[in-house]
């Protein structure tokens, strides 16, 4: 897992989705419905989908909020997180498995293309290095399926 206060190039970043985000939906069809529910249910969720939504919002969420930080705007510390996937949850609740599965997908490889196109400069920004270590190696380690490796950056 990631240190804390470790630095990551967009090289690094990039290269942790290679055997991380974008094997996650692969890994996720490997496991059995019961295996699914299991690991949902393990995660503080009562739906695999709504495991799927909670990253996806959070790597959308630090998107725009870096893309403010750079535009020069101010961006206030973030709120109650409880809250904020509470929100997300219920905003998808109607949304069918397939869908949101769909939706994931897109916002990986808008977050990957987010990644390769960012400006050099964004890296030594402190909060927006941090937001893009934890969607891209941390968040991934704590929701990591049971059949999945943990990310080695070296």
């Amino acid at each position: 897992m990631a240190s804390e206060n470790q630095q990551y190039s967009r090289q690094e970043l990039l290269a942790a989705l290679d055997p991380g985000w974008k094997q996650y939906l692969s890994r996720l069809h490997a496991l059995s419905e019961e295996e699914q529910l299991l690991y949902a249910q393990a995660q503080g969720f009562s739906r695999v989908q709504d495991v799927l939504v909670h990253t996806m919002a959070w790597w959308e969420r630090s998107m725009q909020r870096s893309f403010e930080i750079l535009g020069g705007h101010v961006v206030p510390p973030a709120n109650d997180m409880d809250e904020f996937n509470a929100e997300v949850i219920e905003r998808y609740q109607a949304w069918i498995r397939e869908a949101v599965e769909e939706k994931f997908a897109t916002v990986l490889t808008a977050f990957e293309r987010f990644l390769k196109e960012l400006p050099e400069t964004a890296f030594a920004n402190e909060r927006i290095q941090l937001w893009l270590r934890i969607d891209a190696i941390d968040h991934y380690e704590d929701h990591r399926l049971p059949n999945a490796p943990k990310l080695r950056i070296e």
